[in-house]
C-alpha cells in the first residue's frame, strides 16, 4: 500500500519536470535588466557611528544619575541643616535655606514675621552654644545675624503696621522685650568678645521695643509717623497727637469715644482720644533716658500709667549702635 503511494507521487513529480511552467525567455531577459539596472543597496552604518551614538547614551545617563545624587544630597543636607548651629559646618546651608525660604515669601507681613522667627532662633542657639562653652566665633556668628533679622524684621513690620495693621506693634515690641530678656540672662555666660557685641545686640533689641512703643502711642493720632524712615523702620511723628478722625460706617474698634452730654455741675468733656494705657519702656544704666521715653507729642499721660524697667544685667561701657547711626547710649 505504502509503496504504490509513493510511486504515484513520483508519477507527479515526473510529469510537473517535464511542464514548461517558469517565466518565459522575454521574462527573463525583463528581470536580467531589472538586476543589472539596480542601484547598489544603501552603505550599512559605520561602527564608529554607534560607538559615538552608545558613548552619548552612556553620557546622559551619567549625567541624569549624577543629578539624581546631588538632589538626594541637597535634600539631606537641608534635613540635617535644621540643626546646625553657628560654627557648624552645615550652618551656612541652614541660613542659605532661610534666605531661600523669605525669597519665596511674598506677603509683607510673613516675611517681617520669619525675619524676627530667625532671629529669635539665633538667641535659643546661642542658649545651646553656652552649654557646649563654644568658642567666641561661634556666637558672634549668631549674633551678627540676630542683628541682621532683627533689624530687618523690625524695619518691615514696622513699615506694614503703621500703614495696614497697627495690632502688629505691641506683638512687636513684646518680641523685642522677650529676647532682650533671653540675651540679657544669657549674658553672664558669653565670652569676652562675645559678651560685648551681646550688649550691642541688647540695645539694638531695646531700641526696637522703643520704636515699636512710640509708634503704637499714636495710632489714634491724625499723624502717625513722620515720613522719615530709618534702619528699624518709620519714624514716629513728632507734635501734637491730633485725634484721627474715622468714617462712622468703618468697622474699625479704634472709633474715637463721642463726646458725653454735660451734666449739671461737671465740665464739659472733649472729644479728644483717651490716653494710651500702654507701658512704657526704660532703661535703667543710662541715666539720660527719659522716664516716658515716648515721642514726647501726644497727650499728657496720667499719673498711674505703668511702666516697663529693663534692668541690664551688668553695667554698660559707653557703645555707638552700629546699625542705628547717630544713636548712642551709655
Amino acid at each position: 500500500m505504502g509503496g504504490d503511494d509513493f510511486a504515484e507521487d513520483l508519477a507527479i513529480v515526473e510529469l510537473l519536470r517535464r511542464m514548461d511552467v517558469g517565466p518565459d525567455a522575454e521574462t527573463r531577459e525583463r528581470m536580467k535588466q531589472r538586476v543589472l539596472t539596480a542601484p547598489p543597496p544603501e552603505k550599512p552604518l559605520a561602527l564608529s557611528s554607534v560607538r559615538r551614538v552608545g558613548a552619548r547614551a552612556r553620557l546622559a545617563v551619567a549625567a541624569a544619575a549624577v543629578l539624581c545624587l546631588l538632589m538626594s544630597l541637597g535634600g539631606m543636607s537641608v534635613l540635617l541643616s535644621r540643626d546646625a548651629l553657628p560654627g557648624d559646618p552645615l550652618y551656612g546651608i541652614k541660613r542659605t535655606t532661610e534666605n531661600a525660604s523669605l525669597g519665596l515669601t511674598f506677603d509683607d507681613e510673613s516675611r517681617a514675621l520669619k525675619h524676627l522667627e530667625f532671629a529669635a532662633s539665633r538667641v535659643t542657639e546661642m542658649e545651646t552654644l553656652a552649654d557646649r562653652d563654644s568658642t567666641s566665633a561661634a556666637q558672634l556668628t549668631a549674633l551678627n545675624d540676630l542683628d541682621t533679622d532683627a533689624a530687618e524684621g523690625s524695619r518691615q513690620l514696622t513699615a506694614y503696621a503703621t500703614t495696614s495693621d497697627k495690632t502688629a506693634l505691641p506683638a512687636l515690641r513684646d518680641w523685642a522685650l522677650a529676647q532682650y530678656v533671653k540675651l540679657g540672662t544669657l549674658r553672664p555666660r558669653l565670652p569676652a568678645d562675645a559678651g560685648a557685641h551681646a550688649d550691642t545686640t541688647m540695645w539694638l533689641l531695646a531700641s526696637i521695643a522703643q520704636r515699636a512703643h512710640d509708634l503704637s502711642a499714636r495710632t489714634n493720632c491724625t499723624t502717625v509717623t513722620s515720613g522719615n524712615s530709618d534702619t528699624l523702620g518709620p519714624l514716629p511723628a513728632k507734635g501734637e497727637c491730633a485725634a484721627a478722625t474715622t468714617d462712622p460706617n468703618s468697622s474699625s474698634n479704634r472709633t474715637p469715644t463721642p463726646p458725653q452730654p454735660t451734666q449739671p455741675g461737671q465740665p464739659a468733656q472733649s472729644g479728644a482720644p483717651k490716653p494710651s494705657t500702654e507701658p512704657s519702656v526704660s532703661l535703667l544704666p543710662n541715666p539720660s533716658a527719659p522716664k516716658n521715653p515716648t515721642s514726647g507729642t501726644q497727650a499728657p499721660q496720667p499719673s498711674g500709667k505703668p511702666e516697663i524697667t529693663i534692668p541690664l544685667p551688668l553695667p554698660l561701657p559707653s557703645i555707638s549702635l552700629p546699625l542705628l547711626p547717630g544713636i548712642s547710649f551709655g
